[in-house]
């Protein structure tokens, strides 16, 4: 092939059909790719795939982002833009779920696509973008075809980002095989080209050169990119373009030129909605969760240490959280849970207890003083900031916890603790001491009903038990703490003083 051809190649449009395919082999086996089971994994566009999957989801009335917890407004924009073929831009601070939004979107895709064997952008058989499987599919009378997984490609957003990781460059190993510099098949395709008939999800936009920014558009509107000398890459690629930013203002973010920014439906990202959501992401994505464990964390622990983590961001109602110019995101959340249930691990324990919040909140300190930033007054005192939340966090779950105990029951309660008590004043947070608990009825129903999960087994039930112990110390002054142990103070049941 001449010179004049293969460039003449390199930008030809070409089409497969059943009447002019070479013979696919798949797997060592001939296959007629436009039968069944294969001719729904070839020949269909990105977007294709996600309006069909999305239509077929609204005739079912399921949630087509099941992994995307709560977001119902954002899901709906999204579904809209996709349904539109638009390009999304996600903007939110980080830690916000921009990266599993577009996952989810991925998952639209099928699991799996056919595509020629060996080709660097995954070409479509039917519909191929490079030289290689053009000639392959012109010239060959048999051509091997590949299953290759669901695609989709961060391109992380980095100031030193060059035009070779992202549009691609020059193969020294072709050139030594002889081939000339202005061959085709010397060029390596970039991460954006890879994302060829998938998802391409441009992470943290803003922090891209503005220079590379500009070869965006093309990519967007045309499906192919020039690079910044101003050559024609040779490949026409098929992906849906979503992309992050963190607003305009935080650290590191540069403006995003406004001809890209045209070009795609901006779509904000905030913070989990309720404090269900909060804790149903962080279990989600739990190290043990990822694992393939179910973790044992109650809800009660769960709701304590989302909430530290939700009154951080709240300076409407918390003054602690006007003393936080970057405010910890839900992968706080996500690490609390992790070092609280490793700590009663490391103890032989599946049900955390308050001790593993760690001495002075310590295993808390380590999730979050790395992920939130303070005001310059307090930045001596970023511990005690934190200290803080825990006990905020504390006081609203406890504050629950004790408005839910039967008012007819709670005498009856304070006679049960007594009764269970060592040397009648001493409630020992200790599995040993469970069963003196549990021999007391009245015990166990309050705690049934405060706090279902208490009956799952003796873990938790001792679990619950210290938090509604906390409950009664903190919300009036029958007990108090001592180490792992509460005390009767010299105060009968009916001499109580609410609190908190």
């Amino acid at each position: 092939m001449g010179r004049e051809d293969y460039v003449d190649l390199a930008f030809k449009e070409v089409r497969v059909d059943e009447h002019n395919a070479p013979r696919f082999i798949l797997e060592g086996e001939e296959v007629n790719i436009w039968s069944e089971p294969y001719v729904y994994y070839h020949s269909r566009s990105p977007v294709d795939y996600v309006r069909e999957q999305l239509r077929r989801c609204e005739e079912k009335g399921v949630d087509p982002f099941p992994s995307v917890v709560g977001k119902r407004r954002e899901k709906e924009l999204v579904k809209t833009a996709l349904m539109s073929g638009s390009p999304i831009l996600f903007r939110g601070l980080k830690g916000y779920g921009k990266t599993t939004f577009s996952k989810a979107v991925a998952q639209l895709l099928p699991s799996r696509l056919i595509a020629v064997r060996g080709c660097k952008v995954n070409d479509d058989p039917t519909r191929p973008v490079c030289f290689s499987c053009k000639r392959k599919l012109i010239e060959e009378e048999k051509v091997e075809l590949a299953w290759v997984p669901r695609i989709w490609v961060r391109i992380p957003g980095d100031p030193m980002l060059t035009t070779r990781q992202l549009v691609g460059g020059i193969s020294i190993q072709k050139i030594r095989e002889g081939y000339d510099l202005d061959h085709p098949e010397v060029f390596i395709p970039g991460r954006a080209l890879k994302a060829n008939r998938g998802v391409s999800y441009f992470d943290e936009l803003g922090a891209i050169p503005s220079q590379l920014q500009t070869i965006l558009h093309e990519l967007i509107e045309e499906g192919q990119m020039t690079t910044t000398e101003g050559e024609i890459v040779p490949f026409r690629v098929d992906s849906i373009v979503i992309a992050a930013t963190n607003p305009a203002n935080y650290r590191g973010t540069n403006p995003i030129k406004e001809p890209l920014l045209d070009r795609m439906e901006v779509i904000e990202v905030g913070p989990p909605e309720t404090l269900e959501d909060e804790v149903e992401i962080g279990l989600r994505n739990m190290y043990l969760t990822r694992r393939g464990v179910k973790p044992s964390l109650p809800p009660w622990h769960a709701k304590v240490l989302a909430r530290a983590v939700r009154i951080a961001r709240d300076k409407d109602r918390y003054d602690v959280a006007r003393r936080i110019v970057s405010e910890p995101s839900c992968r706080a959340v996500i690490k609390l849970f992790d070092h609280v249930t490793s700590a009663a691990l490391r103890e032989g324990r599946r049900a955390p207890l308050l001790k593993d919040y760690g001495p002075s909140y310590d295993y808390v300190k380590l999730a979050l003083l790395g992920r939130m930033e303070v005001s310059y007054e307090v930045r001596d005192r970023k511990e005690e900031v934190v200290e803080r939340l825990v006990e905020e966090a504390l006081n609203a779950t406890v504050r629950e916890v004790y408005n839910a105990i039967p008012s007819e029951k709670f005498e009856d309660l304070v006679k049960a603790l007594r009764a269970s008590a060592v040397n009648g004043y001493r409630l020992p947070i200790s599995l040993d001491h469970v069963e003196a608990f549990k021999s007391q009825p009245t015990i166990r129903e309050v705690l049934s009903k405060v706090m279902p999960e208490s009956t799952v087994d003796d873990e938790y039930f001792l679990s619950a038990l210290e938090v509604m112990l906390e409950a009664l110390s903190r919300c009036t002054n029958l007990i108090r703490r001592e180490g792992e142990s509460y005390l009767f103070k010299d105060v009968g049941a009916r001499g109580l003083e609410a609190g908190v």
